[in-house]
């Protein structure tokens, strides 16, 4: 019955969402993905496999223990982050909900009242919290965990006993009913995955049993929804349900929370991967990748090919088609279409949530299958994607990684962001130590080069890891064994290495055929005091767009370096004839051979300077960026090339543009604009694209510098891809100038418009109000530029894109 039940489905929801030339396909699909859940949702009983090891296995982690280094900075700034907030305001929204006493005042961003996500930064506190109580054995964070789930607690049985969340069950009807509203399950995600954190990490039944309650309401309310309303449910973000709910099932065994679970594999993404199909393009990144971790959590309970060959296909098109040099990937968290990389250079690249998303799917295919392609993506994910998204001076995270030359990273604060990428980012730097060792019953894996001690109890080993890297291409193995032990020391040989990776045990050099991108492994038997030296050189090289070859990142081994974007850089390498702003820098070269054109700079590691180019440009690893501008893309221009003719042509120009300046101002910038007497109403700023912007619902005015005895011109740039209604006047001294209207005008480009003002709004002025007006119901701007320039000739409005 089940099985027809299935067919039934897919027809329905063919017919309700799907055009009818898959009908038969999407069938299909809900057979692949739907055997386990549905027999149990039937009454059959259904027999998983116990929780599947794969090849390896991570250590506990209360097993390593992390040594001086940048990580363990990163670590300790976490903690005490963690530590210096309220846990009264944590909990504000969930007692106001419950209609529980309700000291403090609440957070602000997004765990604010009115935000319609308030609740899941308490989730991945929770989770956090445990997993610094189970690294480090602080026993401030098991009772910071105690605390806030005995407080959940209470607000779960004022709210009847099952229901828990910081926004009232209404959210659901409005989802359920395909209303608007901002995605409720994910934020149901994250408190159950902190409370089962809770129980797994600090022991504390407790949250096991809220957890637990709350699939029970979860479960029921979906019983009552048609397949087709359950596969609408599905279109709004809902985080990793399926994943905590598996998870759970392996602590209750409870089959309601299976059939809870499979409720959450979405067949429509899930099936298409099934069949290998990329549809990837043009759907947001951070709200699928949980689903493949769910779909991970349901092989390793039964052990369904089908669902690992998602896992496994859907990591190929992610890393392989959509991620650039610093293993992130999307844009706007988006992501394009396979291998079109080269324009999607922006100020939102790499949402920090899909780097500790894919982390995730990564560690656990390398548990499948031990293969150092996993772990070489790891590490580079990791340095480039988490550590760099870390004020270790402060804590503070941030939301993305900006990719387009030119930006600088946008920092959270400690009580007014909590996005969804503080969230996880609190977790990733609570885990720091979690994937430095994995083990078989019988070898030992070094996957990281991160000074650490690993305890391996059942073994009566320790062992301890000094290195520098990656400032240094070296490190020092050094066991501690209680007796003498046998068992097979598994090293990583880097895909980024040379040839001339070398490895000395005790003294004694290795011999052995060198395979960069494999692992070399060391059986024999190990006595206390024994060393093991790896030495794997780490060469500057370049890594090009899929798209354009000529657009390079320059990395040192695992490690993305960023060219410092000073003025004078900008000025000279970042904006084109017209002054409009580049999303990758020039860098002229005497030939192709791009590494060769960057210097190391002496006693400082991992640092270096352009050559051949006036002003230099400085390039360090993309994790120690923090306040600067700064690019990681560059386009490289042979100097005997006519390219290279073209842009020294390019820079006379903008050098004859530039000397027609009278006054500039740049909006966003409050030094610029408050010299300029800005004045504005209903406006906003931001950064996009390496340039900065101001648009508004209402108005906003500049005054700026005329020549009293000269005609004028009005030049004005912006981004020729916006869409929406963005109407509205251009006034001079409140005499409407010109009346401009965005929509696509150049998409994926800057363009100027010249505006010339009549001789009478400026004859015998010395200055002058230039306004942007929104017409009613539309938007004014965004304005990434304005100036006054003196006008050469009459012309009518003159667009010119980058």
């Amino acid at each position: 019955m089940w099985m027809w039940s299935l067919l039934e489905r897919g027809v329905e929801l063919s017919r309700r969402c799907i055009p009818g030339s898959v009908l038969g396909a999407i069938g299909i699909l809900y057979l692949i993905v739907g055997l386990g859940g549905e027999a149990a949702a039937s009454g059959e009983k259904v027999l998983p496999h116990s929780f599947w090891p794969g090849v390896v296995q991570p250590f506990d982690m209360r097993d390593v223990r992390l040594l001086p280094s940048p990580f363990l900075t990163a670590r300790e700034a976490d903690a005490h982050y963690l530590l210096s907030l309220d846990p009264d305001r944590l909990l504000y929204n969930f007692r106001v909900n419950a209609g529980l006493p309700h000291p403090g005042r609440p957070l602000g961003g997004w765990e604010a009242p009115d935000c319609e996500v308030r609740g899941h930064f308490v989730g991945h506190y929770l989770s956090a919290c445990s997993l610094l109580y189970r690294a480090t054995g602080d026993e401030a964070f098991r009772q910071r965990v105690d605390y806030l789930v005995a407080e959940l607690a209470k607000c779960q049985k004022a709210l009847g006993g099952e229901y828990l969340s910081a926004f009232p069950t209404s959210f659901f009807d409005r989802l359920e009913a395909g209303k608007p509203v901002w995605a409720p399950y994910y934020t149901i995600h994250k408190i159950m995955a902190g409370l089962v954190d809770a129980y797994t990490l600090c022991g504390n039944k407790q949250a096991l049993r809220i957890a637990e309650r709350m699939a029970a309401y979860f479960k029921q309310r979906t019983d009552r929804l048609a397949p087709w309303q359950m596969d609408r449910v599905l279109q709004v973000e809902f985080g990793g349900m399926p994943a905590v709910l598996y998870r759970l099932y392996t602590l209750t065994h409870n089959p309601n929370d299976l059939v809870l679970a499979h409720r959450f594999d979405q067949a429509s993404f899930l099936g298409p991967l099934a069949l290998h199909h990329d549809d990837l393009t043009g759907i947001h990144a951070n709200t699928h990748i949980p689903k493949i971790l769910g779909a991970a959590r349901r092989y390793e309970l039964f052990r369904d090919p089908t669902y690992r060959s998602i896992v496994s296909y859907f990591w190929n098109l992610v890393t392989q088609t959509r991620s650039y040099a610093t293993g992130g990937s999307n844009a706007g968290e988006f992501w394009g279409p396979p291998d079109r990389l080269a324009n999607t250079l922006v100020a939102n690249n790499q949402e920090t949530c899909t780097t500790y998303n894919m982390l995730k799917v990564t560690r656990t295919l390398f548990t499948w299958t031990a293969d150092e392609k996993y772990a070489d993506f790891y590490e580079r994910a990791l340095y480039n994607g988490i550590l760099e998204a870390q004020d270790p001076q402060t804590g503070m995270m941030i939301y993305y990684t900006p990719l387009a030359a030119g930006n600088a990273k946008q920092w959270g604060t400690p009580t007014h962001s909590f996005w969804c990428c503080y969230g996880t980012g609190v977790e990733s730097f609570a885990k720091l130590n979690d994937s430095i060792y994995f083990h078989s019953s019988d070898g030992l894996y070094v996957n990281l080069f991160i000074p650490s001690e690993l305890d391996w109890q059942q073994k009566g080993l320790r062992l301890i890891q000094e290195t520098d890297f990656p400032e240094s291409d070296t490190t020092k193995l050094l066991f501690r064994v209680r007796r003498p032990t046998r068992l097979t020391l598994t090293l990583r040989v880097p895909a980024w290495t040379t040839a001339d990776y070398r490895v000395w045990v005790d003294g004694k050099p290795l011999m052995f055929a060198v395979k960069p991108g494999s692992y070399l492994p060391i059986e024999r038997l190990w006595r206390d005091g024994d060393t093991v030296e790896v030495k794997m050189p780490m060469t500057l090289h370049t890594v090009s767009m899929p798209d354009d070859k000529n657009m390079v990142a320059f990395m040192v081994g695992p490690i993305v370096l960023a060219g410092i974007i000073t003025p004078e850089v900008r000025e000279t390498y970042l904006l084109d004839e017209h002054g409009l702003p580049l999303t990758a820098g020039y860098i002229p070269i005497n030939n192709l051979a791009a590494p060769a054109m960057l210097q190391p700079v002496a006693g400082q590691p991992l640092v270096y300077k352009s050559i051949g180019t006036d002003p230099a440009i400085t390039f360090i690893p993309l994790y120690r960026v923090i306040h600067q501008a700064y690019g990681v893309y560059w386009r490289l221009i042979d100097k005997a090339s006519p390219q290279y003719a073209r842009f020294k042509a390019a820079l006379a120009e903008r050098a004859q543009r530039e000397a027609l300046v009278v006054d500039r101002v740049q909006p966003g910038d409050i030094n610029s604009e408050q010299a300029h007497h800005v004045q504005a109403h209903d406006s906003n700023t931001g950064v996009f694209n390496g340039g900065q912007w101001r648009d508004a619902t209402g108005s906003f005015s500049w005054q700026l510098k005329v020549l009293p005895h000269q005609p004028m011109v009005l030049t004005c740039m912006y981004w020729g891809d916006e869409g929406g209604e963005r109407v509205f006047d251009i006034l001079v001294d409140g005499q409407k100038l010109a009346t401009q209207t965005l929509l696509h005008n150049h998409p994926g480009a800057f363009f100027e418009v010249d505006y010339p003002i009549p001789f009478d709004l400026t004859r015998g002025k010395q200055g002058i109000t230039v306004t942007f007006q929104a017409h009613p119901n539309a938007i004014a701007g965004g304005v990434f530029r304005c100036e006054i320039r003196r006008q050469v000739s009459p012309s009518q409005s003159v667009l010119r894109e980058r």
